[in-house]
């Protein structure tokens, strides 16, 4: 529970997490907790790779190819502006540090000992990322040999 400004309750039930973390959410519900966070963290990074049309990557690779500073395959915004650029870049930083440091980390140990609190927490950040991620257009590659000039 969360106090809002005034006398307000602000309350996040776990149902109202993006429908992407579902079957993480029943192992939530069943008490795996790490494997619950690990199953959110792998169902963004595998969204990534079908958003983006790379599933020849995974990870980190996949995060920084489809959402790099100079060609990115998925963008937000038009990148030309200094906030523009900062949100672009801030998400895909934000998208490696999940991979990094959730999914790899709680794919290689066998008990983290995440709590019902913590593991409630990570998921609430990974929906966050999933509904920015819904945001995201794919961007349209350049035909080879057109430079955009009419013949």
């Amino acid at each position: 529970m969360i106090k809002g400004e005034g006398s307000s309750v602000i309350t996040l039930h776990i149902e109202e997490l993006h429908g992407e973390l579902h079957p993480a959410i029943r192992l939530y519900q069943d008490g795996h907790y790490d494997e619950a966070v690990r199953k959110a963290s792998q169902r963004f990074i595998n969204r990534i790779r079908e958003r983006s049309g790379r599933l020849d990557l995974d990870g980190t690779t996949v995060i920084e190819n489809s959402f790099s500073s100079q060609t990115p395959l998925l963008e937000f915004n038009d990148r030309e502006t200094l906030k523009e650029r900062d949100e672009h870049n801030g998400f895909r930083h934000l998208g490696v540090g999940l991979a990094l440091g959730l999914r790899n980390v709680l794919s290689h140990e066998d008990d983290y000992g995440l709590t019902a609190t913590t593991a409630l927490e990570w998921m609430a950040f990974i929906s966050a990322m999933h509904r920015r991620l819904d945001e995201a257009r794919q961007v349209t590659a350049e035909q080879p040999g057109n430079n955009g000039a009419n013949d």
